[in-house]
C-alpha cells in the first residue's frame, strides 16, 4: 500500500473550501453562460486576426489594462500558434499575458497552440483576483515541465476560471495538473468543456489542490495520463462532477485511474466513470481520504491492476445512492466491483455486478 500518494500536491494544510451548491445538483452557471457574448458594459473589446499570435498576446495585454477588463474575439476556426512565453514569474512561464483582469477570450473552433519548437511554457495563468473566461476555444500544446514551471500545463488557475464549450488538449506537466491545475484558493467552472490526452504526474486532466474549487457540468475528461494517481481527475479541494463522462484515462504507476481523491469533498452526479486503467489500486475511483458521494452513475469497464476494479476504498467514507457498477476488473487482486481496506462504504439502490473475479470484498450490504 502507497500510503504517500494521500498527500502529493499539497501546498499546505489549508482547510477546504465548501462549493456555493447543492451537493447532489449541477447547472451551469448563470454568469459563465453570459460571459462568453463579449462581456460586461465598459469592457473593451479586441477583434484579432485569423492566425496572429502577437495581436491576441496584445489584446489579452490591452485586457488586462482596464480596470474593467476585456474580451477577446478570435477569427472563426483560426489557429493561433505562440512561439515564445509572454510572461515568467514564480510559477514559470506562460503563453499568454498573467491574467489580473476579468478577461474573456472566445472564438468559434478557434485555437490557441504552443508552437512545437518553442521552449517550455504552459498556456495561461491565472493570478489571484484575476477571472478568465474562455467560450468556443481549444487550448493545446502547453508545457509545464521545467524550472519554476512544473504545474499546469494546459492552464493553472489561482483566481476564477471559466470554460464554456471549450476543449484543453495535449499539455503536459511534470508535477501536477496536466491540463488544468485549480491552485489552492483557485476556483474553476466548467461546461460542456472536454479535458482530453493530457499528461502529469498527478491529475492528468484536471488537478484540483487544497482550499480549491472544481465544478463541472457535462463535457469529457478522458483519454489522459497520470504516472502517479488520478489519470482523469485528482482531488484535494472540493469537487463536483456532473452529467460528465470520465473514460479512458489511465495511472501507470498508482491509483485512480479515471478519479482519485485524497481530502475534502468529491460528488460524482449523474455520471459515467469507464474504461480506465490503474497501475495499482482502483481503475474507475479511488478514495485515500475524502467523502465521495456517487448518484446515478455508471461505474463500468475499468481495470486495476490489483484491488478495486470499479472502486478502491482505502480511507475516508463512500456513499453510493442509484449506481450501477459492472464490468470492472482487477486483474491482479480482489474486488473486481469494489475493494475495501479502510474507511466506510455504504450502497442504496445500487447494482454491483458483473465484474471480475468477484462482487465486493469485503462483502457489502447490497452488493
Amino acid at each position: 500500500m502507497r500510503l504517500a500518494t494521500t498527500i502529493r500536491g499539497f501546498r499546505g494544510l489549508i482547510p477546504v473550501m465548501a462549493l456555493a451548491v447543492s451537493a447532489w445538483a449541477v447547472s451551469a452557471p448563470a454568469s459563465a453562460e453570459g460571459k462568453g457574448d463579449g462581456g460586461g458594459a465598459g469592457e473593451k473589446a479586441a477583434p484579432v486576426p485569423c492566425g496572429d499570435a502577437a495581436a491576441l498576446v496584445t489584446a489579452v495585454s490591452e485586457a488586462n489594462s482596464s480596470p474593467f477588463g476585456g474580451s477577446v474575439i478570435l477569427s472563426t476556426g483560426c489557429v493561433y500558434t505562440l512561439g515564445s512565453a509572454a510572461f515568467t514569474g514564480p510559477n514559470g512561464a506562460d503563453g499568454l499575458p498573467l491574467i489580473t483582469r476579468d478577461v474573456t477570450i472566445s472564438g468559434t473552433l478557434a485555437t490557441i497552440r504552443r508552437s512545437a519548437s518553442a521552449g517550455d511554457f504552459r498556456l495561461a495563468e491565472i493570478a489571484p483576483g484575476g477571472s478568465l473566461t474562455v467560450n468556443g476555444v481549444t487550448f493545446s500544446g502547453g508545457r509545464a515541465t521545467s524550472g519554476a514551471g512544473t504545474d499546469g500545463g494546459g492552464i493553472f488557475d489561482a483566481g476564477s476560471l471559466r470554460l464554456i464549450n471549450a476543449t484543453v488538449t495535449g499539455n503536459t506537466a511534470s508535477n501536477i495538473g496536466g491540463g488544468i491545475e485549480v491552485a489552492s484558493g483557485g476556483s474553476a467552472v466548467l461546461s460542456a468543456t472536454d479535458v482530453t490526452h493530457n499528461s502529469a504526474g498527478d491529475g492528468g486532466g484536471i488537478h484540483i489542490n487544497t482550499s480549491a474549487t472544481l465544478s463541472v457540468s457535462g463535457g469529457n475528461i478522458s483519454d489522459n495520463t497520470a504516472s502517479s494517481s488520478g489519470g482523469g481527475v485528482s482531488n484535494f479541494g472540493t469537487t463536483l462532477l456532473g452529467a460528465v463522462t470520465v473514460a479512458r484515462n489511465r495511472t501507470t504507476n498508482f491509483e485512480g485511474g479515471g478519479i482519485a481523491t485524497a481530502v475534502g469533498d468529491l460528488t460524482i452526479n449523474g455520471g459515467r466513470v469507464a474504461e480506465n486503467t490503474a497501475g495499482s489500486f482502483g481503475g474507475g475511483i479511488a478514495n485515500m481520504g475524502s467523502a465521495l458521494r456517487v448518484q446515478a452513475t455508471t461505474v463500468s469497464g475499468n481495470t486495476a491492476t490489483l484491488n478495486g476494479g470499479g472502486l478502491f476504498q482505502h480511507a475516508g467514507t463512500t456513499q453510493m445512492i442509484g449506481d450501477t457498477v459492472t464490468g470492472n476488473t482487477a486483474n491482479g487482486g480482489q474486488g473486481g466491483g469494489i475493494f475495501t481496506d479502510g474507511g466506510t462504504v455504504s450502497l442504496a439502490a445500487t447494482t454491483v455486478i458483473g465484474n471480475n473475479p468477484n462482487q465486493c470484498v469485503p462483502a457489502l450490504t447490497g452488493c
